[in-house]
């Protein structure tokens, strides 16, 4: 009998959630392996023997234990499979390179894709496109949605979700359900936030109705591919709403936080990456902003065991404190990841990742003598960030939660008023897709408060496109950002940028783009069938960095915000405020007026009261 695709993804599937599943419960395979021991005891001693099995428990006795029952036990529990389908035969990224698999198919691009569970986190499971179709199967048995990144037409390639949906017999449009999620969390956002006042919400209103109305077209549409170019066109519209809404709540909220609460020291900071020197256009911009968060890239200091060199942090230092300009140093260790590698620890250090004694000395020596080094210059110290990136989940939480304590307690041992920070990484967690050994960012936070670690402050790193995390609207990073509100630490943004520029890297390319709303006749939702390749622009630097920072600059619960990078370098990442050549980018204006704004608008409201 011929194979079918839901028969074939199910096979290869279920093999890999059972394997999964027998690492983790090792008993029944213990039980599979030594079957015939088991039947010798309990035939010999007339005992029954139990083993664990997805905290169950099943009896094995002489007379009824067999390799195929057990076997066929387990995977009568198995979930079932999720068809989701997509009918234009380049997939769902239809830009992203597609390569001819067996049989001549092509095969699509999905290293973005993952699975997320109810609670809306990335969760455990397989997946794989057989026939113009992704079939999904999570590791348990639940509803699930499915996010990668997907083509949304002139507003670039975004990662986006479906919703959350139980499994059945018949395949989910992909595009339609992705369409229906933005429709649902535009409503659920409207309440969260309280703006179904059409003079607060503004045009986001009509492009939500536009969306709904593409929507029923899609779904009433009888013909596929038509059924499919409406419902692109209602994401499209969907995303308009969403990122619209977004924006026209932060500035609400923006206007209304100079009342409230005073501009702080380290409202607009930037970050300084030592590997480019400090020149006349770098400290002149480098006025502008009210904190400078020098970067100590171990990688650099360090390269090789032994040979340290601090030359390009003291000119940083130097410079900062030439302009009287506050500095935070760090992260003193960065273990950060790029597609589960780590990227920024020197090739020693990452050689010792199986031992954890020496491990643990070696990011004691480190820290403690970058700490000792610039005691008396800044008592403001990032001591670890990316802790909780998912490439260390060999490692477990328990030894990614020892070396923070490690850095944090080898700061103070040499400077004990020092105020530590702690950052996290990846704040949707791409990577981690439930994987043992890690944990949702705040989740990992929480663990932290719980050693009394001491913390001054908690924080979050949000980097989009070429070497950071992949691209995602407005929207779902403002909901990122509120995941963050009554934690029990004050919460910095300590890096937020996008590229000015691609790099043409595949890396690059995988994390997608984006690009600005644009309104009238060139809306988005109109021409979503135009193939032009959208790509970074200064110009969509700037308009996702003043809209970012609105967003952040709303949430009185976040003390400040850092653009990650002062100065691109001349073959380097390209999230610069200012270019390589020194020139300043359109971003580097808007944020500035943006921070000037809440200035004016603070210094207004207090001569009113000073006039009352």
């Amino acid at each position: 009998m011929r194979k079918t695709p839901s028969r074939e993804v199910d096979a290869e599937v279920t093999a890999e959630v059972a394997a999964e599943l027998a690492a983790e419960h090792a008993g029944i395979e213990e039980a599979i392996r030594r079957e015939s021991t088991l039947e010798r005891v309990a035939a010999g001693r007339g005992r029954t023997r139990a083993v664990a099995c997805r905290s169950r428990t099943v009896f094995l006795r002489s007379t009824a234990i067999s390799r195929p029952f057990l076997r066929s036990t387990v995977l009568s529990r198995r979930p079932a499979v999720h068809q989701f389908r997509v009918h234009d035969p380049l997939g769902p990224d239809p830009r992203s390179p597609a390569v001819r698999g067996e049989g001549g198919q092509l095969q699509w691009d999905l290293s973005s894709c993952h699975i997320l569970g109810p609670d809306g986190r990335p969760a455990r499971g397989a997946f794989k496109q057989v026939n113009g179709s992704i079939y999904a199967r999570p590791a348990n048995d639940i509803p699930i949605g499915l996010a990668l990144v997907v083509d949304v037409g002139p507003r670039g390639r975004m990662m986006l979700q479906t919703c959350f949906l139980p499994a059945r017999e018949r395949p989910y449009e992909l595009f339609l359900e992705i369409a229906r999620w933005l429709i649902k969390q535009f409503v659920e956002d409207c309440e969260t936030w309280q703006m179904w006042n059409p003079a607060l919400a503004q045009d986001a209103i009509e492009l939500w109705e536009r969306a709904r109305g593409a929507f029923r077209e899609a779904l009433r549409c009888d013909d596929p591919m038509e059924a499919e170019r409406l419902a692109r066109r209602a994401v499209a519209a969907g995303l308009d709403a969403g990122e619209a809404l977004a924006v026209h709540h932060a500035d609400h909220l923006v206007s209304r936080r100079a009342r409230r609460k005073a501009v702080s020291a380290t409202t607009l900071g930037v970050c300084v990456d030592p590997a480019v020197a400090p020149n006349a256009a770098s400290v002149a911009a480098l006025r502008r902003f009210d904190v400078a968060c020098v970067r100590t890239p171990w990688r650099l200091i360090e390269p090789v065991e032994g040979r340290v060199d601090y030359t390009p942090i003291d000119a940083w230092v130097k410079a900062c404190l030439a302009e009287r300009k506050p500095i935070v140093l760090g992260p003193f260790v960065d273990f950060g990841t790029t597609d589960g590698e780590a990227h920024a620890l020197p090739p020693h250090v990452l050689a010792a990742r199986g031992d954890a004694k020496r491990m643990r000395e070696l990011v004691w020596g480190h820290v403690r003598e970058l700490a000792a080094r610039y005691a008396r210059t800044t008592p403001l110290v990032i001591a670890a960030s990316g802790a909780n990136c998912a490439g260390w989940h060999e490692e477990g939480i328990d030894r990614m939660v020892d070396l923070t304590r490690t850095a944090v307690t080898a700061v103070r041992d040499v400077a004990r008023e020092a105020k530590v920070i702690v950052e996290l990484q990846s704040p949707a967690a791409e990577s981690w897709r439930g994987a043992k050994g890690t944990a949702w960012p705040t989740s990992f936070l929480q663990r932290l408060v719980a050693e009394n670690l001491n913390l001054a402050a908690a924080g979050v790193r949000v980097t989009q496109g070429a070497s950071g995390d992949p691209v995602r609207d407005l929207m779902t990073t403002a909901g990122l950002l509120d995941g963050y509100v009554g934690r029990e630490l004050p919460v910095f943004v300590t890096g937020f940028g996008v590229p000015s520029a691609d790099d043409g890297g595949a890396i690059s390319f995988a994390r997608g783009v984006w690009t600005p709303r644009s309104t009238g006749a060139a809306a988005a939702s109109d021409a979503v069938d135009d193939m032009a390749s959208p790509i970074w622009s200064p110009r969509a630097q700037a308009e996702w960095g003043g809209s970012v920072f609105s967003i952040i600059l709303a949430r009185t619960y976040i003390e400040g915000a850092w653009w990650s990078r002062l100065q691109d370098a001349a073959d380097g990442p390209r999230d610069g405020v200012l270019d390589a050549r020194g020139q300043p980018k359109p971003v580097f204006a808007r944020l500035l007026a943006l921070r000037e704004r809440i200035e004016r608008d603070a210094k207004a409201i207090q001569s009113s009261r000073a006039a009352l």
